[in-house]
Order: C-alpha cells, then structure tokens, then sequence
C-alpha cells in the first residue's frame, strides 16, 4: 500500500511545488539584446561602478538600503548561471548595472449594472417593476514597481543586453523585501544569457 501511495503522494507534492512556484512571482519581465553579440564566451562579470545602482523614475523616495540587497540577489543568481565575479572591471567579460522605479498608477474600471425599480402606479393595470440599467466604476491606486538590468560588453565597451521586470506592490511585497527582490532578479535573468 506504502508502495502506491508513495508516489502518487510525490506526484502531488510536485504538482503543488509548480503551481506554489508560478503564483510566487507576478513580475513580467521583458528583454533585448545585440544579437551580433556572442554571449557563449562569457565567464566573469564585475559591477560597472562601486555604484552599479541607478534611481529612475519614480513617485517614493528610493531606499539606498536596496542596491546593496539587489547586488546581493544578482551576485547569487549569476552564480547559479556559473558567472563569477572578478572585481576588477577591465578584466571581466561583461559589466553590470541596475535601475530601480516606481509610479502610482490609477485603475479605472466601468462596468455596466441593472437595477430594479418601481416604475408605474399599479392600479393601471399594467404598471409594476421595472428595469434600468447603470454603470458602476471602482477606482483602484496601487503603486507600479521596477527593476531593469544592463549587462555591457567589457571589450566593445558597449550595451548588450536589457531585460526589465514590472510588477503591481503589494503591502506583503514590502513587508517581504528580500524575498521581493529576488522574485524581480530572478524574473530578470531568467532571460540572459538571450537563446
């Protein structure tokens, strides 16, 4: 009995692991890159500054807390990619850097809604209920989070790759920053190196 179960019960636990993991992370992400460029060639990347982190626009202050934190999630995922980090710029394949943004963005939703009314006096004869037809609209404010990477060619000493990540911030999304923020790398670089 062990034997049968066993398996349907890893079966299930994988099935709930990939439906966990695709709702962990709304980031849509978009890409470009230099397709005359060759990326198989890469092996060490190095920050582009002491300061690779770039503020653009946006309606918050930016913390200065998160370019250490996004350093941190970027230097683990390209290590997962087998990249390795060299401190010196001119020495490395590619160099790297990073903007973040914000923007309070406003839904405005309009749907049309029936009603019920009383119309006509019913001592006519023919009077009663009626129905009518309205629009309803919900108004929702919700604050439009960014995270766009660079990688740059250290030998062309020229831009290569771009990849930028968006994503609606929730109030769970703050309280869980690092998890936040590698939610965004990860969604980022999962398309670099370009196929």
């Amino acid at each position: 009995m062990n034997t049968i179960s066993s398996p349907k019960i890893a079966i299930s636990i994988a099935v709930l692991v990939v439906l966990v993991s695709g709702c962990a992370s709304t980031f849509k992400a978009t890409y470009d890159h230099d397709p005359a460029n060759n990326f198989s060639g890469y092996r060490t990347y190095a920050w582009i500054s002491e300061h690779p982190m770039k503020v653009g626009p946006t309606s918050r202050i930016a913390n200065p807390l998160l370019e250490s934190r996004i350093m941190s999630s970027m230097e683990r995922a390209f290590g997962a990619k087998n990249y390795s980090k060299v401190e010196d710029a001119t020495k490395a394949d590619f160099a790297v850097s990073f903007t973040v943004g914000s923007r309070e963005e406003i839904d405005v939703d309009s749907y049309p809604t029936m009603y019920a009314g009383r119309g006509y006096p019913s001592h006519w004869g023919w009077g009663g209920s009626y129905y009518g037809y309205g629009t309803e609209t919900s108004v929702r404010q919700y604050t439009k989070g960014m995270l766009a990477i660079d990688v740059f060619d250290v030998d062309g000493r020229r831009p290569v790759w771009h990849g930028v990540a968006t994503k609606s911030i929730s109030e769970s999304d703050r309280r869980d920053a690092a998890g936040t923020i590698d939610a965004a790398v990860d969604a980022v670089l999962s398309g670099f190196p370009p196929q």
